[in-house]
C-alpha cells in the first residue's frame, strides 16, 4: 500500500469507526470507554477490551430470542455472547488501527463463529459489514467490496422480521457503498448514494449519526477537491459537535477543516482548526492522530516561511511514540526536516536527514517519496554547486512524478532542471524547462483562482450565518409565543390590580394601615435586604400578635406556601449553592458586593416565569421551585439551565462560576403524598446540596446530586423524628436512588457517610 493510499485509508477508517457503532450503548462501562477510544487511542482501547474478555467468564446460556441482541450484564463476572461479539469487534478495530490487519481478521472470524453458534443474526450482519470495510481499506478493491456488500444484502433479506431494523441496516450498507464509490473516483454514484442515505437521519434522530454523516460526506467532497461543498458539510458537523458538546467529534471535524483550509492555502484558518484538534488529541497518550495533526501544522508553518516553528512541530512528530508505526510517516517527516533545513541554508543537517530518509526508503517501495527524495537531492546539489547531480536527480524526479501524474512535483522538477541547466550555462535547455514550469504553474494558479480566497472566506461566513439563522428563527418564534402569553397575563394582572385598587379606596383607613404593615413585612422580613429575592431564612414564626393575621394573609397571597395543595401539586425542589455569593464582599468590598448581589437578584428575577419560584435561603444558597408534571425529566436540564444563568451573569467579572446543586421532587414518596412535608423536604435538599458541595471541592467543577425515591418506597421508612437519618437509611436500603454528575459511586457513598 502506498503512502498516499495509507493516509486516505487511515482517515476513512477513523471516521468509519466513529460511526460504525451507530450510537451503540454497551452495558459494560469498559466497552463504552473502549468504543470512544478506538480512533483516539487504539492501544488503550485494545487493553480495555482484552481485559474485559479475560476477566469475565462467557455464560453458557444463549440469548433468549434469536432475533434480538442481548447486552444486559448485571453480573460483572460474566459476559453474554452478544456483548462478547461486541468486544471482539472493538478489539478487531483497535488491532487494525494499530496496523495488525491479520490479527484483526482472525478476531472477526472468531466473532463470526460466535454469531453462528449462538444464533445472533443481526450481530452477524454487523460483523460481516466490519469485515467488508476492513478488507476494502486494506486492498482498496471496489469490485471485491461491492461483492461482499451484495452478499450481506442477500443475507439480510433472508432474516425474518427484518422490518424493524431495515432502515438502520440499509443506511450502513448504503453509506459503505458510497464510500467505496467515492474512493474509486465514481463521484456521481457516490453523490447519489450519500443523498439516498440522508433520509435515514430523520428516522434516527441522533445527533451522533447526523454528525458522522456530514463528516463522511464532507470528506468525500474534500477528497475530490469540491471545497465549497466540503466546507458546508464540515461546518454543519462543526456546529453540531459544539452544540452536543462532543469533544471527540469536534476534534475530527477540526482536523478535516484544517486539511481543507490547508489545501485551499488559507493557512491562518488551517492553523486555528489544527491547533484545536491537537489540543484535544494531546490529552491522550499514544494517540496516532496527534502525530498526523502536528505534521500538517508543521507543513502549514513551512508554507508560511516560519521555518523554526515548522522544525519544532516536525521534531514533536518524531518524538511522538506512535510516529514510528508506519515507515512512510517516518520517511515523510525526515524529508520535511531536510527541506526545512535546506530553506534555512543549513546544508549539513539537510544532507543528514535526507540520507537517513534514503536509507529507510531502500527498505520499501513508495514512488511518491522517491520522487521527493530525488528533488531534494537536486535542490541540495544546486546549492552546493554540483551541477551534474542537479540535472541527474531532477530528471529522475521528473520521470517518477510523470508516472504518478503528480503535477506539483512535476512543476518543481522542471524548475530544478531549469536552474541546473542555467548553472551549467546551457541556457536554451534552461529556458525550455522554465517554460514547462511556468505552464504548469499557470494551470495550477487558474485552478486556484476558480474560487478566490476572499470568496471562500465569505462563503464560510455565509454558511455559518445560515446555520445560526435557523436556530435564531426558532428562538424568535418561541419568544413571540412567550411574549403573547406575557401580554395576556399582564392584561389580566392589570384588570385585577385595578379592581383591587378600587376595593382599597373603599375600605379606607383600616386597609391603608394594613397595607403599610404588609409593606413593612415585605421590606424587612419576606424580602432579602440585599438581593431583593424572596427570603425564607428571615421568616419569623413568632411574629407579634398584632401582625400575625396580616402576616399570614400576606404570606399566602404574595409569597405563597411552598406546597399549595399537598395532594395535587407536583413540584421539583432545587437547592443551589453559589460560592461567589459567599465571597463577593471579601473579594470586591462592601459597596461593590452590595451592588453585585442586588444586580444578581434582579437578574434571576428576569429569568423566572409564572410557574417558577426562587427564594434566598441563606447567604450563598438559593431555593428554586417549579411545577414538575414529568417525574422522569432528567435533572441535568435544570442544572445546565442554572449553570447557563451563572455564566451569563456579568461575564466580564472574575467570579467563581462553579455551582453545587441538590435536587428532589415533591411528592418525595410517589405513593405517599403527605408523608414528607416542605420542611422535611428542605432537609433532604440540604443533604443533597452538601453532597454536591463535597464533590465540587474534590473536582473543582460544578456538580449536582439528585435524590429520587423509587415508585414503591413505603412511607414507614421515613417515620422518624430525624429525617436525615431516615433518608440515609432509605439510601442504604435502595429505597432512595442517588443520581449525580459524578459517576464514582464509591466516592458518593463515602461523602454521604461522612456527612
Amino acid at each position: 500500500m502506498t503512502f498516499t493510499r495509507w493516509q486516505s485509508c487511515f482517515t476513512l477508517l477513523l471516521i468509519w469507526f466513529s460511526c460504525g457503532a451507530y450510537a451503540t450503548i454497551y452495558s459494560a462501562p469498559s466497552l463504552n470507554e473502549a468504543a470512544g477510544l478506538i480512533d483516539i487511542s487504539p492501544a488503550q482501547a485494545k487493553k480495555l477490551t482484552s481485559e474485559y474478555l479475560q476477566n469475565r467468564r462467557l455464560t453458557d446460556k444463549a440469548e433468549k430470542a434469536p432475533n434480538t441482541i442481548a447486552r444486559d450484564e448485571t453480573d460483572t463476572r460474566i459476559r453474554t455472547p452478544g456483548s462478547t461479539v461486541d468486544a471482539l469487534q472493538l478489539l478487531a478495530q483497535a488491532e487494525f488501527n494499530l496496523g495488525n490487519a491479520l490479527t484483526a481478521y482472525d478476531t472477526l472470524d472468531h466473532a463470526e463463529k460466535m454469531t453462528h453458534d449462538y444464533q445472533l443474526p443481526y450481530l452477524h450482519l454487523d460483523v460481516k459489514l466490519l469485515q467488508a470495510k476492513l478488507h476494502w481499506l486494506d486492498d482498496e478493491s471496489a469490485a471485491n467490496a461491492n461483492e461482499r456488500i451484495d452478499k450481506i444484502e442477500k443475507q439480510f433479506k433472508q432474516i425474518k422480521n427484518s422490518d424493524q431494523l431495515a432502515a438502520g441496516v440499509n443506511y450502513k450498507l448504503t453509506m459503505l457503498r458510497a464510500e467505496v464509490a467515492s474512493k474509486a473516483d465514481q463521484t456521481s454514484i457516490a453523490d447519489k448514494l450519500f443523498d439516498q442515505a440522508k433520509s435515514y437521519l430523520n428516522i434516527a434522530k441522533s445527533t451522533r449519526v447526523n454528525i458522522d454523516y456530514h463528516l463522511l460526506v464532507g470528506q468525500h467532497y474534500l477528497n475530490h477537491e469540491r471545497y465549497n461543498l466540503a466546507l458546508s458539510e464540515l461546518l454543519k458537523s462543526y456546529w453540531d459537535s459544539i452544540e452536543s458538546d462532543s469533544g471527540a467529534m469536534l476534534a475530527k471535524t477540526n482536523a478535516l477543516l484544517g486539511r481543507l483550509f490547508f489545501e485551499r492555502q488559507v493557512l491562518d484558518k488551517a492553523l486555528v482548526h489544527l491547533s484545536q484538534a491537537a489540543d484535544f488529541y494531546g490529552k491522550y497518550d499514544k494517540s496516532p492522530l496527534l502525530a498526523k495533526v502536528l505534521k500538517r501544522m508543521g507543513d502549514t508553518y513551512f508554507l508560511q516561511s516560519k521555518f523554526n516553528l515548522a522544525l519544532v512541530h516536525y521534531f514533536n512528530v518524531i518524538d511522538h511514540e506512535t510516529s514510528n508505526s508506519d515507515i512512510a510517516d517516518v520517511i515523510e517527516t525526515r524529508l520535511s526536516l531536510a527541506s526545512t533545513y535546506l530553506q534555512l541554508y543549513n546544508y549539513p543537517l539537510a544532507d543528514q536527514y535526507l540520507k537517513r530518509a534514503e536509507e529507510l526508503l531502500s527498505y520499501s517501495d513508495i514512488p511518491l517519496l522517491k520522487a521527493k527524495v530525488a528533488l531534494l537531492n537536486a535542490g541540495l546539489a544546486f546549492h552546493q554547486k554540483q551541477t551534474d547531480d542537479v540535472i541527474k536527480y531532477a530528471i529522475k524526479g521528473l520521470q517518477i512524478s510523470r508516472a504518478l501524474g503528480n503535477k506539483a512535483l512535476e512543476e518543481q522538477a522542471y524548475l530544478l532542471l531549469s536552474q541546473g541547466y542555467e548553472q551549467s550555462e546551457q541556457y536554451a535547455l534552461a529556458l525550455q524547462n522554465m517554460k514547462y514550469h511556468n505552464h504548469l504553474s499557470q494551470l495550477r494558479q487558474e485552478k486556484l483562482n476558480r474560487i478566490s480566497e476572499d470568496a471562500f472566506r465569505q462563503q464560510k461566513e455565509f454558511v455559518e450565518q445560515t446555520l445560526h439563522m435557523a436556530g435564531q428563527e426558532q428562538q424568535l418564534k418561541k419568544l413571540k409565543q412567550e411574549y403573547s402569553k406575557f401580554q395576556k397575563i399582564a392584561f389580566g394582572l392589570f384588570i385585577t390590580s385595578a379592581l383591587f385598587f378600587l376595593l382599597l379606596l373603599r375600605r379606607g383607613y383600616v386597609i391603608q394601615r394594613q397595607k403599610d404593615e404588609i409593606e413593612e413585612l415585605n421590606s424587612n422580613l419576606f424580602t432579602h435586604s440585599r438581593s431583593r429575592l424572596r427570603n425564607l431564612r428571615m421568616l419569623n414564626a413568632r411574629l407579634a400578635t398584632s401582625l400575625e393575621k396580616s402576616s399570614r394573609s400576606f404570606e399566602e397571597w404574595h409569597i405563597g406556601e411552598l406546597i399549595n395543595e399537598p395532594l395535587n401539586d407536583r413540584l421539583r425542589f432545587v437547592m443551589i449553592d453559589i460560592p461567589f455569593m459567599r465571597n463577593m464582599y471579601l473579594q470586591h468590598g462592601y459597596i461593590v458586593g452590595l451592588e453585585l448581589e442586588h444586580a444578581f437578584g434582579a437578574f434571576l428575577k428576569s429569568k423566572l416565569n409564572d410557574d417558577q419560584r426562587i427564594y434566598h435561603f441563606s447567604d450563598s444558597n438559593l431555593l428554586y421551585i417549579e411545577t414538575n408534571t414529568d417525574r422522569n425529566r432528567p435533572p441535568e436540564e435544570m442544572f445546565e439551565q442554572f449553570q447557563a444563568w451563572i455564566d451569563e451573569f456579568e461575564p466580564h467579572r472574575h467570579l467563581n462560576r462553579n455551582i453545587r446543586v441538590g435536587v428532589a421532587d415533591y411528592p418525595f414518596l410517589p405513593r405517599a403524598y403527605t408523608a414528607i412535608d416542605d420542611k422535611e423536604l428542605l432537609d433532604i435538599l440540604l443533604m443533597a446540596t452538601d453532597l454536591a458541595r463535597g464533590l465540587s471541592l474534590l473536582e473543582d467543577t460544578s456538580q449536582w446530586v439528585y435524590f429520587k425515591a423509587i415508585d414503591n418506597a413505603p412511607a414507614a421508612s421515613f417515620a422518624s423524628n430525624n429525617i436525615r437519618r431516615s433518608c440515609k437509611y432509605a439510601i442504604n436500603q435502595g429505597l432512595v436512588k442517588i443520581q449525580s454528575s459524578y459517576k464514582n459511586e464509591e466516592t458518593l457513598r463515602k461523602l454521604l457517610k461522612e456527612g
